[in-house]
């Protein structure tokens, strides 16, 4: 079990001050979610279930969920700690730790006992976590290093340090202050190939034209292939109506076998993978200037 300190409530779970509860454990089959339960949006709820599950294996639950029973007679209804909940179904977990609220509570208090519980886990906000990634990265000396010690899948610890690291302050603002997401400060990075003058105004130019999602992948696709175009130049061949190309390329097994392994290991879409290797070998052999 890592010794590091738990880095987000995507992953782990925060210690709450509260008075001393006795912690039972009890049996996964013997809980049922309860309607009093805040936390209604059931896709929200599974949001980022795979880092917190992770973290659990890891760190081990270090907040019981709350439930509504009488100890030894099941079923009891859990109120607070869905994702925690879901997380240990997701890792095949038998039994969780809990602790009990009072019999007597009323409707009204105990959906205010799970509103109370769900705001106190409130996720650290995006340069909080970006800041502890980065020292751990510094620290551990490897990306693979801090997603082993976090739970948080690699793609993410990469673009944690990425933006950390290249991103000017006025793209952090942008992205601290939610007028950004991370994905795109990474897309304007990359597509101006460390150019953080152009890849502000690239990001600038996202924001203000909101492109499709394909439209920035060509975005990306063009500046890197582009070194000299301006970002206005990059942002506007990456928006035009294109017919996208299909190239079916049939794989000998030991290739394909590899290729799997990669996507697996690099966390990328296949195709996305298959491009940037394609795209590095011409540019490798002088086809693309």
């Amino acid at each position: 079990m890592s010794n590091l300190p738990p880095i987000g409530d995507v992953m782990v779970q925060k210690q709450e001050e509260r008075p001393l509860e006795q912690i039972h454990e009890i049996d996964m089959d013997d809980i049922e979610i309860s309607t009093d339960n805040v936390r209604h949006n059931t896709a929200n709820a599974k949001k980022d279930l795979d880092e917190l599950a992770a973290s659990i294996k890891m760190h081990g639950l270090l907040q019981p969920v709350v439930l509504v029973g009488e100890v030894g007679k099941p079923p009891y209804k859990l109120i607070a700690g869905q994702r925690r909940f879901l997380a240990h179904e997701r890792l095949g977990r038998k039994k969780i730790r809990a602790v009990f609220a009072a019999n007597k509570l009323s409707k009204a208090e105990l959906i205010v006992r799970s509103l109370v519980e769900n705001l106190q886990r409130v996720e650290l906000e995006y340069k909080d976590t970006a800041e502890a990634v980065t020292f751990l990265y510094n620290k551990l000396g490897s990306d693979r290093a801090v997603q082993n010690a976090t739970g948080l899948s690699l793609k993410k610890v990469r673009d944690f340090i990425l933006i950390e690291a290249r991103a000017t302050p006025a793209m952090k603002k942008l992205l601290h202050n939610g007028t950004v997401k991370p994905v795109d400060v990474k897309r304007a990075i990359l597509a101006a190939q460390d150019d953080l003058k152009k890849a502000e105004t690239l990001l600038n130019l996202i924001i203000k034209k909101t492109p499709t999602t394909d439209q920035k992948r060509r975005i990306v696709a063009y500046g890197q292939t582009n070194k000299a175009a301006s970002a206005t130049e990059i942002f506007e061949e990456g928006v035009k109506t294109q017919v996208e190309q299909i190239l079916i390329v049939t794989l000998p097994d030991a290739v394909r076998a590899a290729l799997g392994k990669a996507v697996k290991t690099m966390e990328m879409e296949p195709a996305e993978l298959a491009a940037k290797i394609l795209s590095d070998w011409l540019m490798a052999q002088g086809y693309i200037r």
